[in-house]
């Protein structure tokens, strides 16, 4: 059965402009997923769908200039009895396709191993064996006795004291004449480690959409006071810009005020250039 998006209700606003189209063609969504961003003078918003189905038609794109009951997007909206044969379907997939994932992955693993790094370190009960593959080293020897040194330091004194000394040595090449850039660090990279960045305890697919219906029904607001006074609402296209970091500071950073605690005191200033 075939659904039709339109644009809803945007107050006295005509031909607003669609600056971003977040679905395509044969994209499955959800009810309230959104579908495109408008932008007016005021603000920019996201309009959330009200059915869920398959995108059998994007009947807009980026430019274009709409007004209430524009058609936006064409859905197939699914019916029971087809939800019920596809997953019959997908019941009765071959029994090797979890062979052939798994060969699959098994590729990938092997092509990894083959562009790992030139210089291994092993370790077997304790005993700590570092292999160094000559690749343009004029001397392996030497090299495999600077790592050894520095997996002894590791060992017995830690990472700190081993970060410590690699510094030194960096500071040291400089004092020498050494014009090669040999820190990995630069002001605009974060140097937090992917495995030590936490994760959101959060659902991150609820929060947007609830964070979509917020910043929409913010612009609705202003649109109805606009009817009255034109000048209100300024700021209206800041607070959709900042309304991820609101959103992200009142569910998990933030301190609510309860018996044993006075709540966190925080001053929003939503001004933005």
């Amino acid at each position: 059965m075939n659904q039709q998006l339109l644009v809803p209700d945007i107050g006295d606003f005509e031909e607003v402009e669609v600056i971003e189209v977040l679905v395509k063609v044969s994209d499955k969504i959800k009810k309230n997923d959104s579908i495109v961003t408008l932008e007016s003078d005021k603000s920019s918003v996201e309009v959330p769908s009200t059915y869920e189905g398959t995108v059998e038609s994007v009947n807009v794109k980026v430019g274009d200039k709409v007004s209430k009951g524009h058609l936006l997007v064409t859905l197939n909206s699914e019916s029971q009895p087809e939800k019920k044969l596809k997953k019959n379907v997908e019941e009765k997939l071959p029994t090797d396709t979890e062979n052939i994932i798994k060969e699959a992955e098994d590729t990938l693993v092997l092509k990894n191993e083959v562009e790992k790094s030139k210089i291994e370190i092993k370790k077997k009960d304790k005993d700590e064996k570092i292999e160094v593959i000559k690749n343009a080293d004029i001397d392996p020897v030497e090299t495999k006795e600077w790592l050894e040194s520095l997996s002894a330091v590791l060992e017995k004194d830690g990472k700190n004291r081993a970060q410590y000394l690699i510094k030194q040595l960096i500071d040291y090449s400089y004092k020498e004449g050494s014009d090669l850039v040999l820190s990995r660090n630069t002001p605009y990279i974060n140097t937090i480690a992917p495995e030590d960045e936490k994760k959101s305890p959060g659902d991150q697919n609820l929060e947007r959409k609830i964070r979509a219906l917020i910043r929409w029904n913010a612009a609705a607001m202003v649109v109805r006071v606009n009817k009255k006074n034109p000048e209100l609402g300024g700021h209206i296209g800041t607070f959709a810009s900042a309304a991820t970091l609101y959103d992200i500071g009142m569910n998990h950073f933030w301190r609510a005020k309860n018996n044993k605690f006075g709540g966190d005191l925080i001053y929003f200033q939503g001004h933005s250039a």
